[in-house]
């Protein structure tokens, strides 16, 4: 199978979800558009890296779905910081994850703004992308406790766990193998090697999510 992933970051939640399916035979290409980490993280993972350099939203989004196209790809996640537009998810499955319970907190800081709302559960989302801001089709949700009185980074780190978690609910719907659960909550048809590497991941970074 044949996945792409569209990256403006380090792709630190990305490689951990390349790394966790790795004995699934699927085969990653990494989009970016500027230099940034999760080129070096293509590299390491030996996965297929394209980098597409283009200002214009319409422009951009045409080029990368053409590039996908082009490779036969037809599913394809973002961990993108920038908007596309109908050229790329009219014709591509184009899914995000966001790092809040939609439809709270929607755009760029849905942690940071939970953190400031001082809410007691962080959530996350997987959802199709559409012309909205963050609006598009809920697959999946998660949600963990927190602390207010706990410092931003630890928030972000059990943001970062379940964005690993909810790019393995991606990777499984998009092989067909989804457990076909309500859309309000996660997916926890994942093979059950995904969900003890996952474990190892949550006990390496000290948090517990799933």
């Amino acid at each position: 199978m044949k996945l792409a992933v569209l990256v403006s970051s380090g792709g630190a939640a990305f490689e951990q979800v390349a790394r966790i399916t790795q004995r699934e035979g699927i085969s990653f290409t990494v989009i970016t558009d500027r230099e940034c980490g999760a080129e070096a993280v293509a590299h390491r993972i030996k996965a297929h890296h394209v980098r597409v350099d283009e200002k214009s939203r319409q422009l951009f989004s045409a080029k990368v779905a053409s590039t996908v196209h082009a490779l036969g790809i037809k599913n394809l996640l973002l961990f993108f910081d920038r908007l596309v537009s109908s050229e790329l998810f009219d014709s591509v499955e184009t899914y995000n994850i966001h790092p809040a319970a939609l439809p709270a907190f929607k755009g760029l800081r849905g942690v940071e703004d939970a953190y400031a709302a001082r809410v007691r559960l962080l959530g996350c989302s997987l959802h199709r992308v559409d012309q909205s801001m963050d609006g598009g089709e809920l697959i999946s949700q998660i949600a963990c406790g927190v602390d207010p009185e706990w410092p931003l980074s630890r928030w972000q780190k059990r943001a970062y766990l379940m964005k690993v978690y909810c790019g393995l609910v991606w990777v499984n719907k998009a092989m067909g193998t989804d457990a076909g659960l309500p859309p309000v909550n996660a997916s926890h048809g994942l093979p059950s090697s995904w969900m003890d590497a996952f474990r190892d991941l949550q006990a390496m970074d000290g948090e517990a999510v799933v």
